[in-house]
């Protein structure tokens, strides 16, 4: 029975056997999953924001019954779409967070040298389109 060759390609691109390359196959996985955990991190504080955003409004709701504040004009904020859109990037960036992790541990396996910035972009949309969304809610507030 002949035995494999030690850096046989055909299973992993890495000689695995050099400490070294082994010890830098587990930084680069390491880091991958931090990266991942941070993801998540920031899908559940978008979670948790909208959950503010929908207390504050109903906070705001119930501060304009109470008798001391009759003479404050009396609006509804409409928080339901600013709420609901925070709630779906939060969405978003988690599967997205599952999507990338799962990507880069097969391209770090599979010993690929370049990545897809897809991810990131995506991101980097949802997050600009969510302060622009929340900056439009609040100027159309403030214009009323």
């Amino acid at each position: 029975m002949p035995d494999a060759a030690p850096n046989d390609q055909t299973n992993h691109p890495y000689d695995l056997t050099n400490p070294q390359v082994l010890l830098a196959w587990q930084r680069n996985h390491l880091a991958n999953e931090r990266t991942f955990l941070a993801w998540c991190r920031t899908g559940l504080a978008l979670f948790g924001f909208s959950f503010v955003i929908e207390r504050f409004d109903f906070f705001i709701r119930q501060l304009q019954n109470v008798p001391m504040f009759e003479g404050m004009a009396q609006k509804h904020l409409h928080t339901e779409a600013v709420t609901l859109s925070t709630f779906a990037v939060g969405v978003l960036v988690m599967v997205v967070a599952v999507w990338r992790f799962w990507y880069i541990r097969r391209c770090i396996n599979t010993g690929a040298k370049v990545f897809s910035p897809t991810p990131d972009i995506i991101f980097t949309v949802a997050v600009i389109g969510m302060i622009l969304g929340l900056s439009s809610v609040f100027w159309h507030l403030i214009m009323q």
